[in-house]
């Protein structure tokens, strides 16, 4: 215990805190939200997906307005009034009633979010040491899956009763996370005035911005297919279970604890075992996974092939996502890391935004098992495109030092 104590810096810990005590409180919420919007609002497939949509958009709009902000501000700063947002917004849900309450509550929890997530992640990349990043990702992961093993079974008991003190629990965690965060949780962003400022212009000329972070922004695309599959899973095929099975609450919450158990016992030593594998590889590997997983979604009616699709699924996200936010950290200078994350991260918002309301209409034009064949497709579309991008870019670089060292011969 006192090895794994030593192992990460204390930041990582309150990380780890903070992170149990909201997947918790989450994950009681997360898999019964769509359907409370489809109960509030009178069995409207099609609008819980346009009001969820909302979050993500928020979040894309303050990514690009702003997506340098940590690199400016700090990352204890933003990770506070991030976690500040989100909190306000879950206790509005309590009281909420109306379409528009809804839709405005979604926008501020997006806000939040959008400055959050890069800025922990970014805290992340400028605090640890290249050689376990990917294991602190990992970590971190483990943790949310430990909280949404506990959350979904204690959340449908919860839901069936009152819904508004699940937004009432998450509230709450979310503003004892923001005090031990304001009490105890250190600044880290690198000292560079000089190249912040340059940073910081670069934002808002467009061409420049392109073009300085293409490979970044390659990334983020060609990650949309991912997303996209998430987007459904999370929203759409919670309503598509509903006609396979009678009992489907008790299906979701079984899945859901299932897919949060092998979390925790694979992630880590998942990832420890991929670092020996090359960045194409696992995205190759995981990708394949998705596709699998994918299928299975549309097609299976039986609860032990979707049991064993979460195993698929774990597999998959463990090697892939953790692998893919390393890169980032490692391809991202140091004075924007922030926005390097705020930049990838965009896909999901993007997904989350467009995706669940897309998939419904495909789901009611043709069927759930359409659309997650679709989300197989563009999956297979995706790992080809980010292979073929990691390529280009290395080729790239390799030719770059070349002509560098030619030069110093010469000279």
């Amino acid at each position: 215990m006192g090895n794994l104590l030593n192992r990460y810096p204390g930041l990582v810990w309150i990380r780890v805190f903070g992170e149990m005590l909201t997947s918790v409180t989450g994950s009681m919420l997360a898999p019964f939200l769509i359907i409370y919007l489809y109960d509030k609002l009178d069995g409207n497939v099609l609008l819980p997906m346009i009001i969820v949509g909302l979050q993500p958009l928020s979040e894309i709009i303050i990514t690009f307005l702003g997506g340098g902000l940590t690199d400016r501000l700090g990352r204890k700063k933003i990770i506070v009034a991030g976690l500040l947002l989100q909190a306000g917004a879950m206790a509005g849900f309590i009281f909420a009633e109306s379409v528009w309450l809804f839709a405005l509550l979604y926008i501020l929890n997006g806000a939040g979010r959008s400055v959050y997530i890069p800025a922990q992640r970014a805290q992340i990349a400028d605090s640890i040491d290249d050689s376990i990043r990917a294991e602190v990702f990992a970590l971190l992961n483990t943790v949310g899956a430990a909280g949404m093993a506990l959350g979904p079974v204690i959340g449908y008991f919860v839901f069936t009763q009152d819904p508004g003190i699940i937004f009432g629990m998450q509230a709450a965690a979310l503003m004892v996370y923001l005090a031990v965060v304001y009490f105890k949780l250190p600044e880290t962003i690198p000292v560079d005035s000089g190249e912040k400022g340059v940073a910081m212009n670069e934002s808002f000329k467009l061409k420049s911005f392109l073009s300085n972070h293409s490979y970044v922004l390659g990334l983020m695309l060609f990650s949309l297919p991912i997303s996209f599959f998430y987007a459904q899973a999370e929203t759409n095929y919670r309503i598509y279970l509903e006609d396979i099975f009678p009992d489907f609450l008790v299906v979701l919450t079984t899945l859901a604890s299932i897919k949060a158990v092998m979390s925790i016992l694979l992630e880590i030593p998942l990832v420890r075992w991929s670092n020996k594998l090359s960045f194409e590889k696992i995205l190759i590997i995981s990708y394949s996974l998705y596709f699998i997983a994918a299928l299975s979604y549309g097609f299976s009616t039986s609860l032990l092939l979707l049991i064993l699709t979460q195993l698929i699924l774990t597999v998959a996200e463990s090697l892939g996502l953790n692998r893919l936010l390393n890169h980032i950290s490692h391809i991202a200078p140091s004075n924007k890391r922030g926005l390097y994350f705020s930049i990838y991260g965009t896909h999901w918002d993007l997904s989350r935004m467009a995706g669940p309301y897309l998939g419904g209409k495909i789901m009611l034009e043709w069927g759930g098992s359409t659309l997650f064949l679709l989300s197989a497709s563009l999956l297979l579309l995706g790992v080809l495109c980010q292979v073929l991008l990691h390529k280009s870019v290395t080729e790239s670089s390799m030719m770059f030092r070349r002509k560098l060292m030619l030069k110093s011969e010469d000279g």
